[in-house]
C-alpha cells in the first residue's frame, strides 16, 4: 500500500512540473529495430513460460506467486518496449487487465475467507495434498499461487504503463 502510494505521488507531483520536450538525440525509436524485434521474438516466449515454470513450482522450490508473476509482469514490458503499445494491447489490453485481475483477487479472496470463516488449515479438506514432490501436491497453494502471480503480472505491466504514458 505504500509502495502504491508513493507511486501516485511521484507520478502526480511530475505530471504538474513541466517536462522538457525530448530531443532525437534522446529519444529512441524502437519500432524500426530488426534485431530487438527478432530477439523479442524469441525470447518473450522463452520468458513468459519461465514466469509460468516459476509460477507452478513455487511450493516445491525456491519461486512462487510473486516470483513468477514479476517474471511474466517484465516480459510484457519487453514485449511493449519492442513492438509498441498498439501491438501489445492486442495481446494485453485494459480490460483483458481488469478481468484477470477481478478474477484472481475474487478467488483469493473467496478461498481465504473459507477457510477463515471454516476455521480450516490452509483448506486441507478441499484439494488433497496427493504425493510430496508432485505439482499438486501443496493443496490450494497452487492456485492461490497462479493467482498472485497474475496479478503482480497485471500491476507490474500496468505501473508500466502508467508511466510510459506519462500520466494518471
Amino acid at each position: 500500500f505504500t509502495a502504491v502510494t508513493c507511486v501516485f505521488v511521484l507520478m502526480k507531483s511530475l505530471s504538474s512540473e513541466r517536462t522538457i520536450p525530448l530531443t532525437k538525440d534522446i529519444m529512441y525509436d524502437m519500432s524500426n529495430d530488426v534485431i530487438l524485434h527478432q530477439v523479442v521474438t524469441f525470447l518473450f516466449p522463452v520468458i513468459m513460460l519461465f514466469g509460468v515454470y516459476i509460477l507452478l513450482n513455487g511450493h516445491l522450490g525456491p519461486g512462487g506467486g510473486f516470483a513468477g508473476g514479476a517474471v511474466m509482469g517484465a516480459g510484457l514490458m519487453l514485449y511493449s518496449l519492442a513492438f509498441g503499445e498498439e501491438k501489445t494491447e492486442r495481446l494485453f489490453n485494459e480490460r483483458t487487465f481488469q478481468v484477470v485481475s477481478t478474477c484472481a483477487l475474487s478467488f483469493y479472496c473467496l478461498s481465504k475467507s473459507y477457510s477463515f470463516f471454516t476455521g480450516a488449515n490452509h483448506l486441507e479438506n478441499i484439494i488433497p495434498k496427493g504425493i510430496a514432490g508432485n505439482i499438486l501436491s501443496g493443496g490450494l497453494i497452487l492456485p492461490l499461487n497462479i493467482c498472485v502471480g497474475l496479478v503482480v503480472a497485471c500491476t507490474m505491466y500496468g505501473f508500466y504503463t502508467l508511466f510510459r504514458k506519462g500520466g494518471i
